[in-house]
């Protein structure tokens, strides 16, 4: 599973459309469509809003990209994933 199927079915099982996800997130409708349909790549700072808004830690959304990672998974997913795990390791003081 994609970053993007992972992010449209967890949004669906909570029953947002993507106009309220958007308020919630503060990401345009288009942005989170694109990401939704893996469009575009997915940004950090993105991660963290989209967890955010659909309740989820941004490990969450990490272990996802981590489980399609024996599966084919988008160059995008595979920065994000690394993006991601840098960024914990510099709040953990483990780099």
């Amino acid at each position: 599973m994609s970053v993007g199927e992972f992010i449209r079915n967890r949004r669906e099982e909570l029953g947002l459309s993507l106009r309220q996800l958007s308020k919630l997130t503060n990401l345009s409708e288009n942005r989170l469509f694109r990401i939704e349909h893996d469009r575009t790549k997915i940004y950090a700072f993105e991660a963290n809003r989209l967890s955010q808004g659909l309740y989820l830690s941004v490990s969450d959304i990490m272990v996802t990209v981590e489980k399609s990672d024996k599966e084919e998974v988008s160059f995008a997913d595979k920065l994000l994933y690394q993006r991601l795990k840098e960024r914990i390791g510099e709040h953990d003081g483990s780099n």
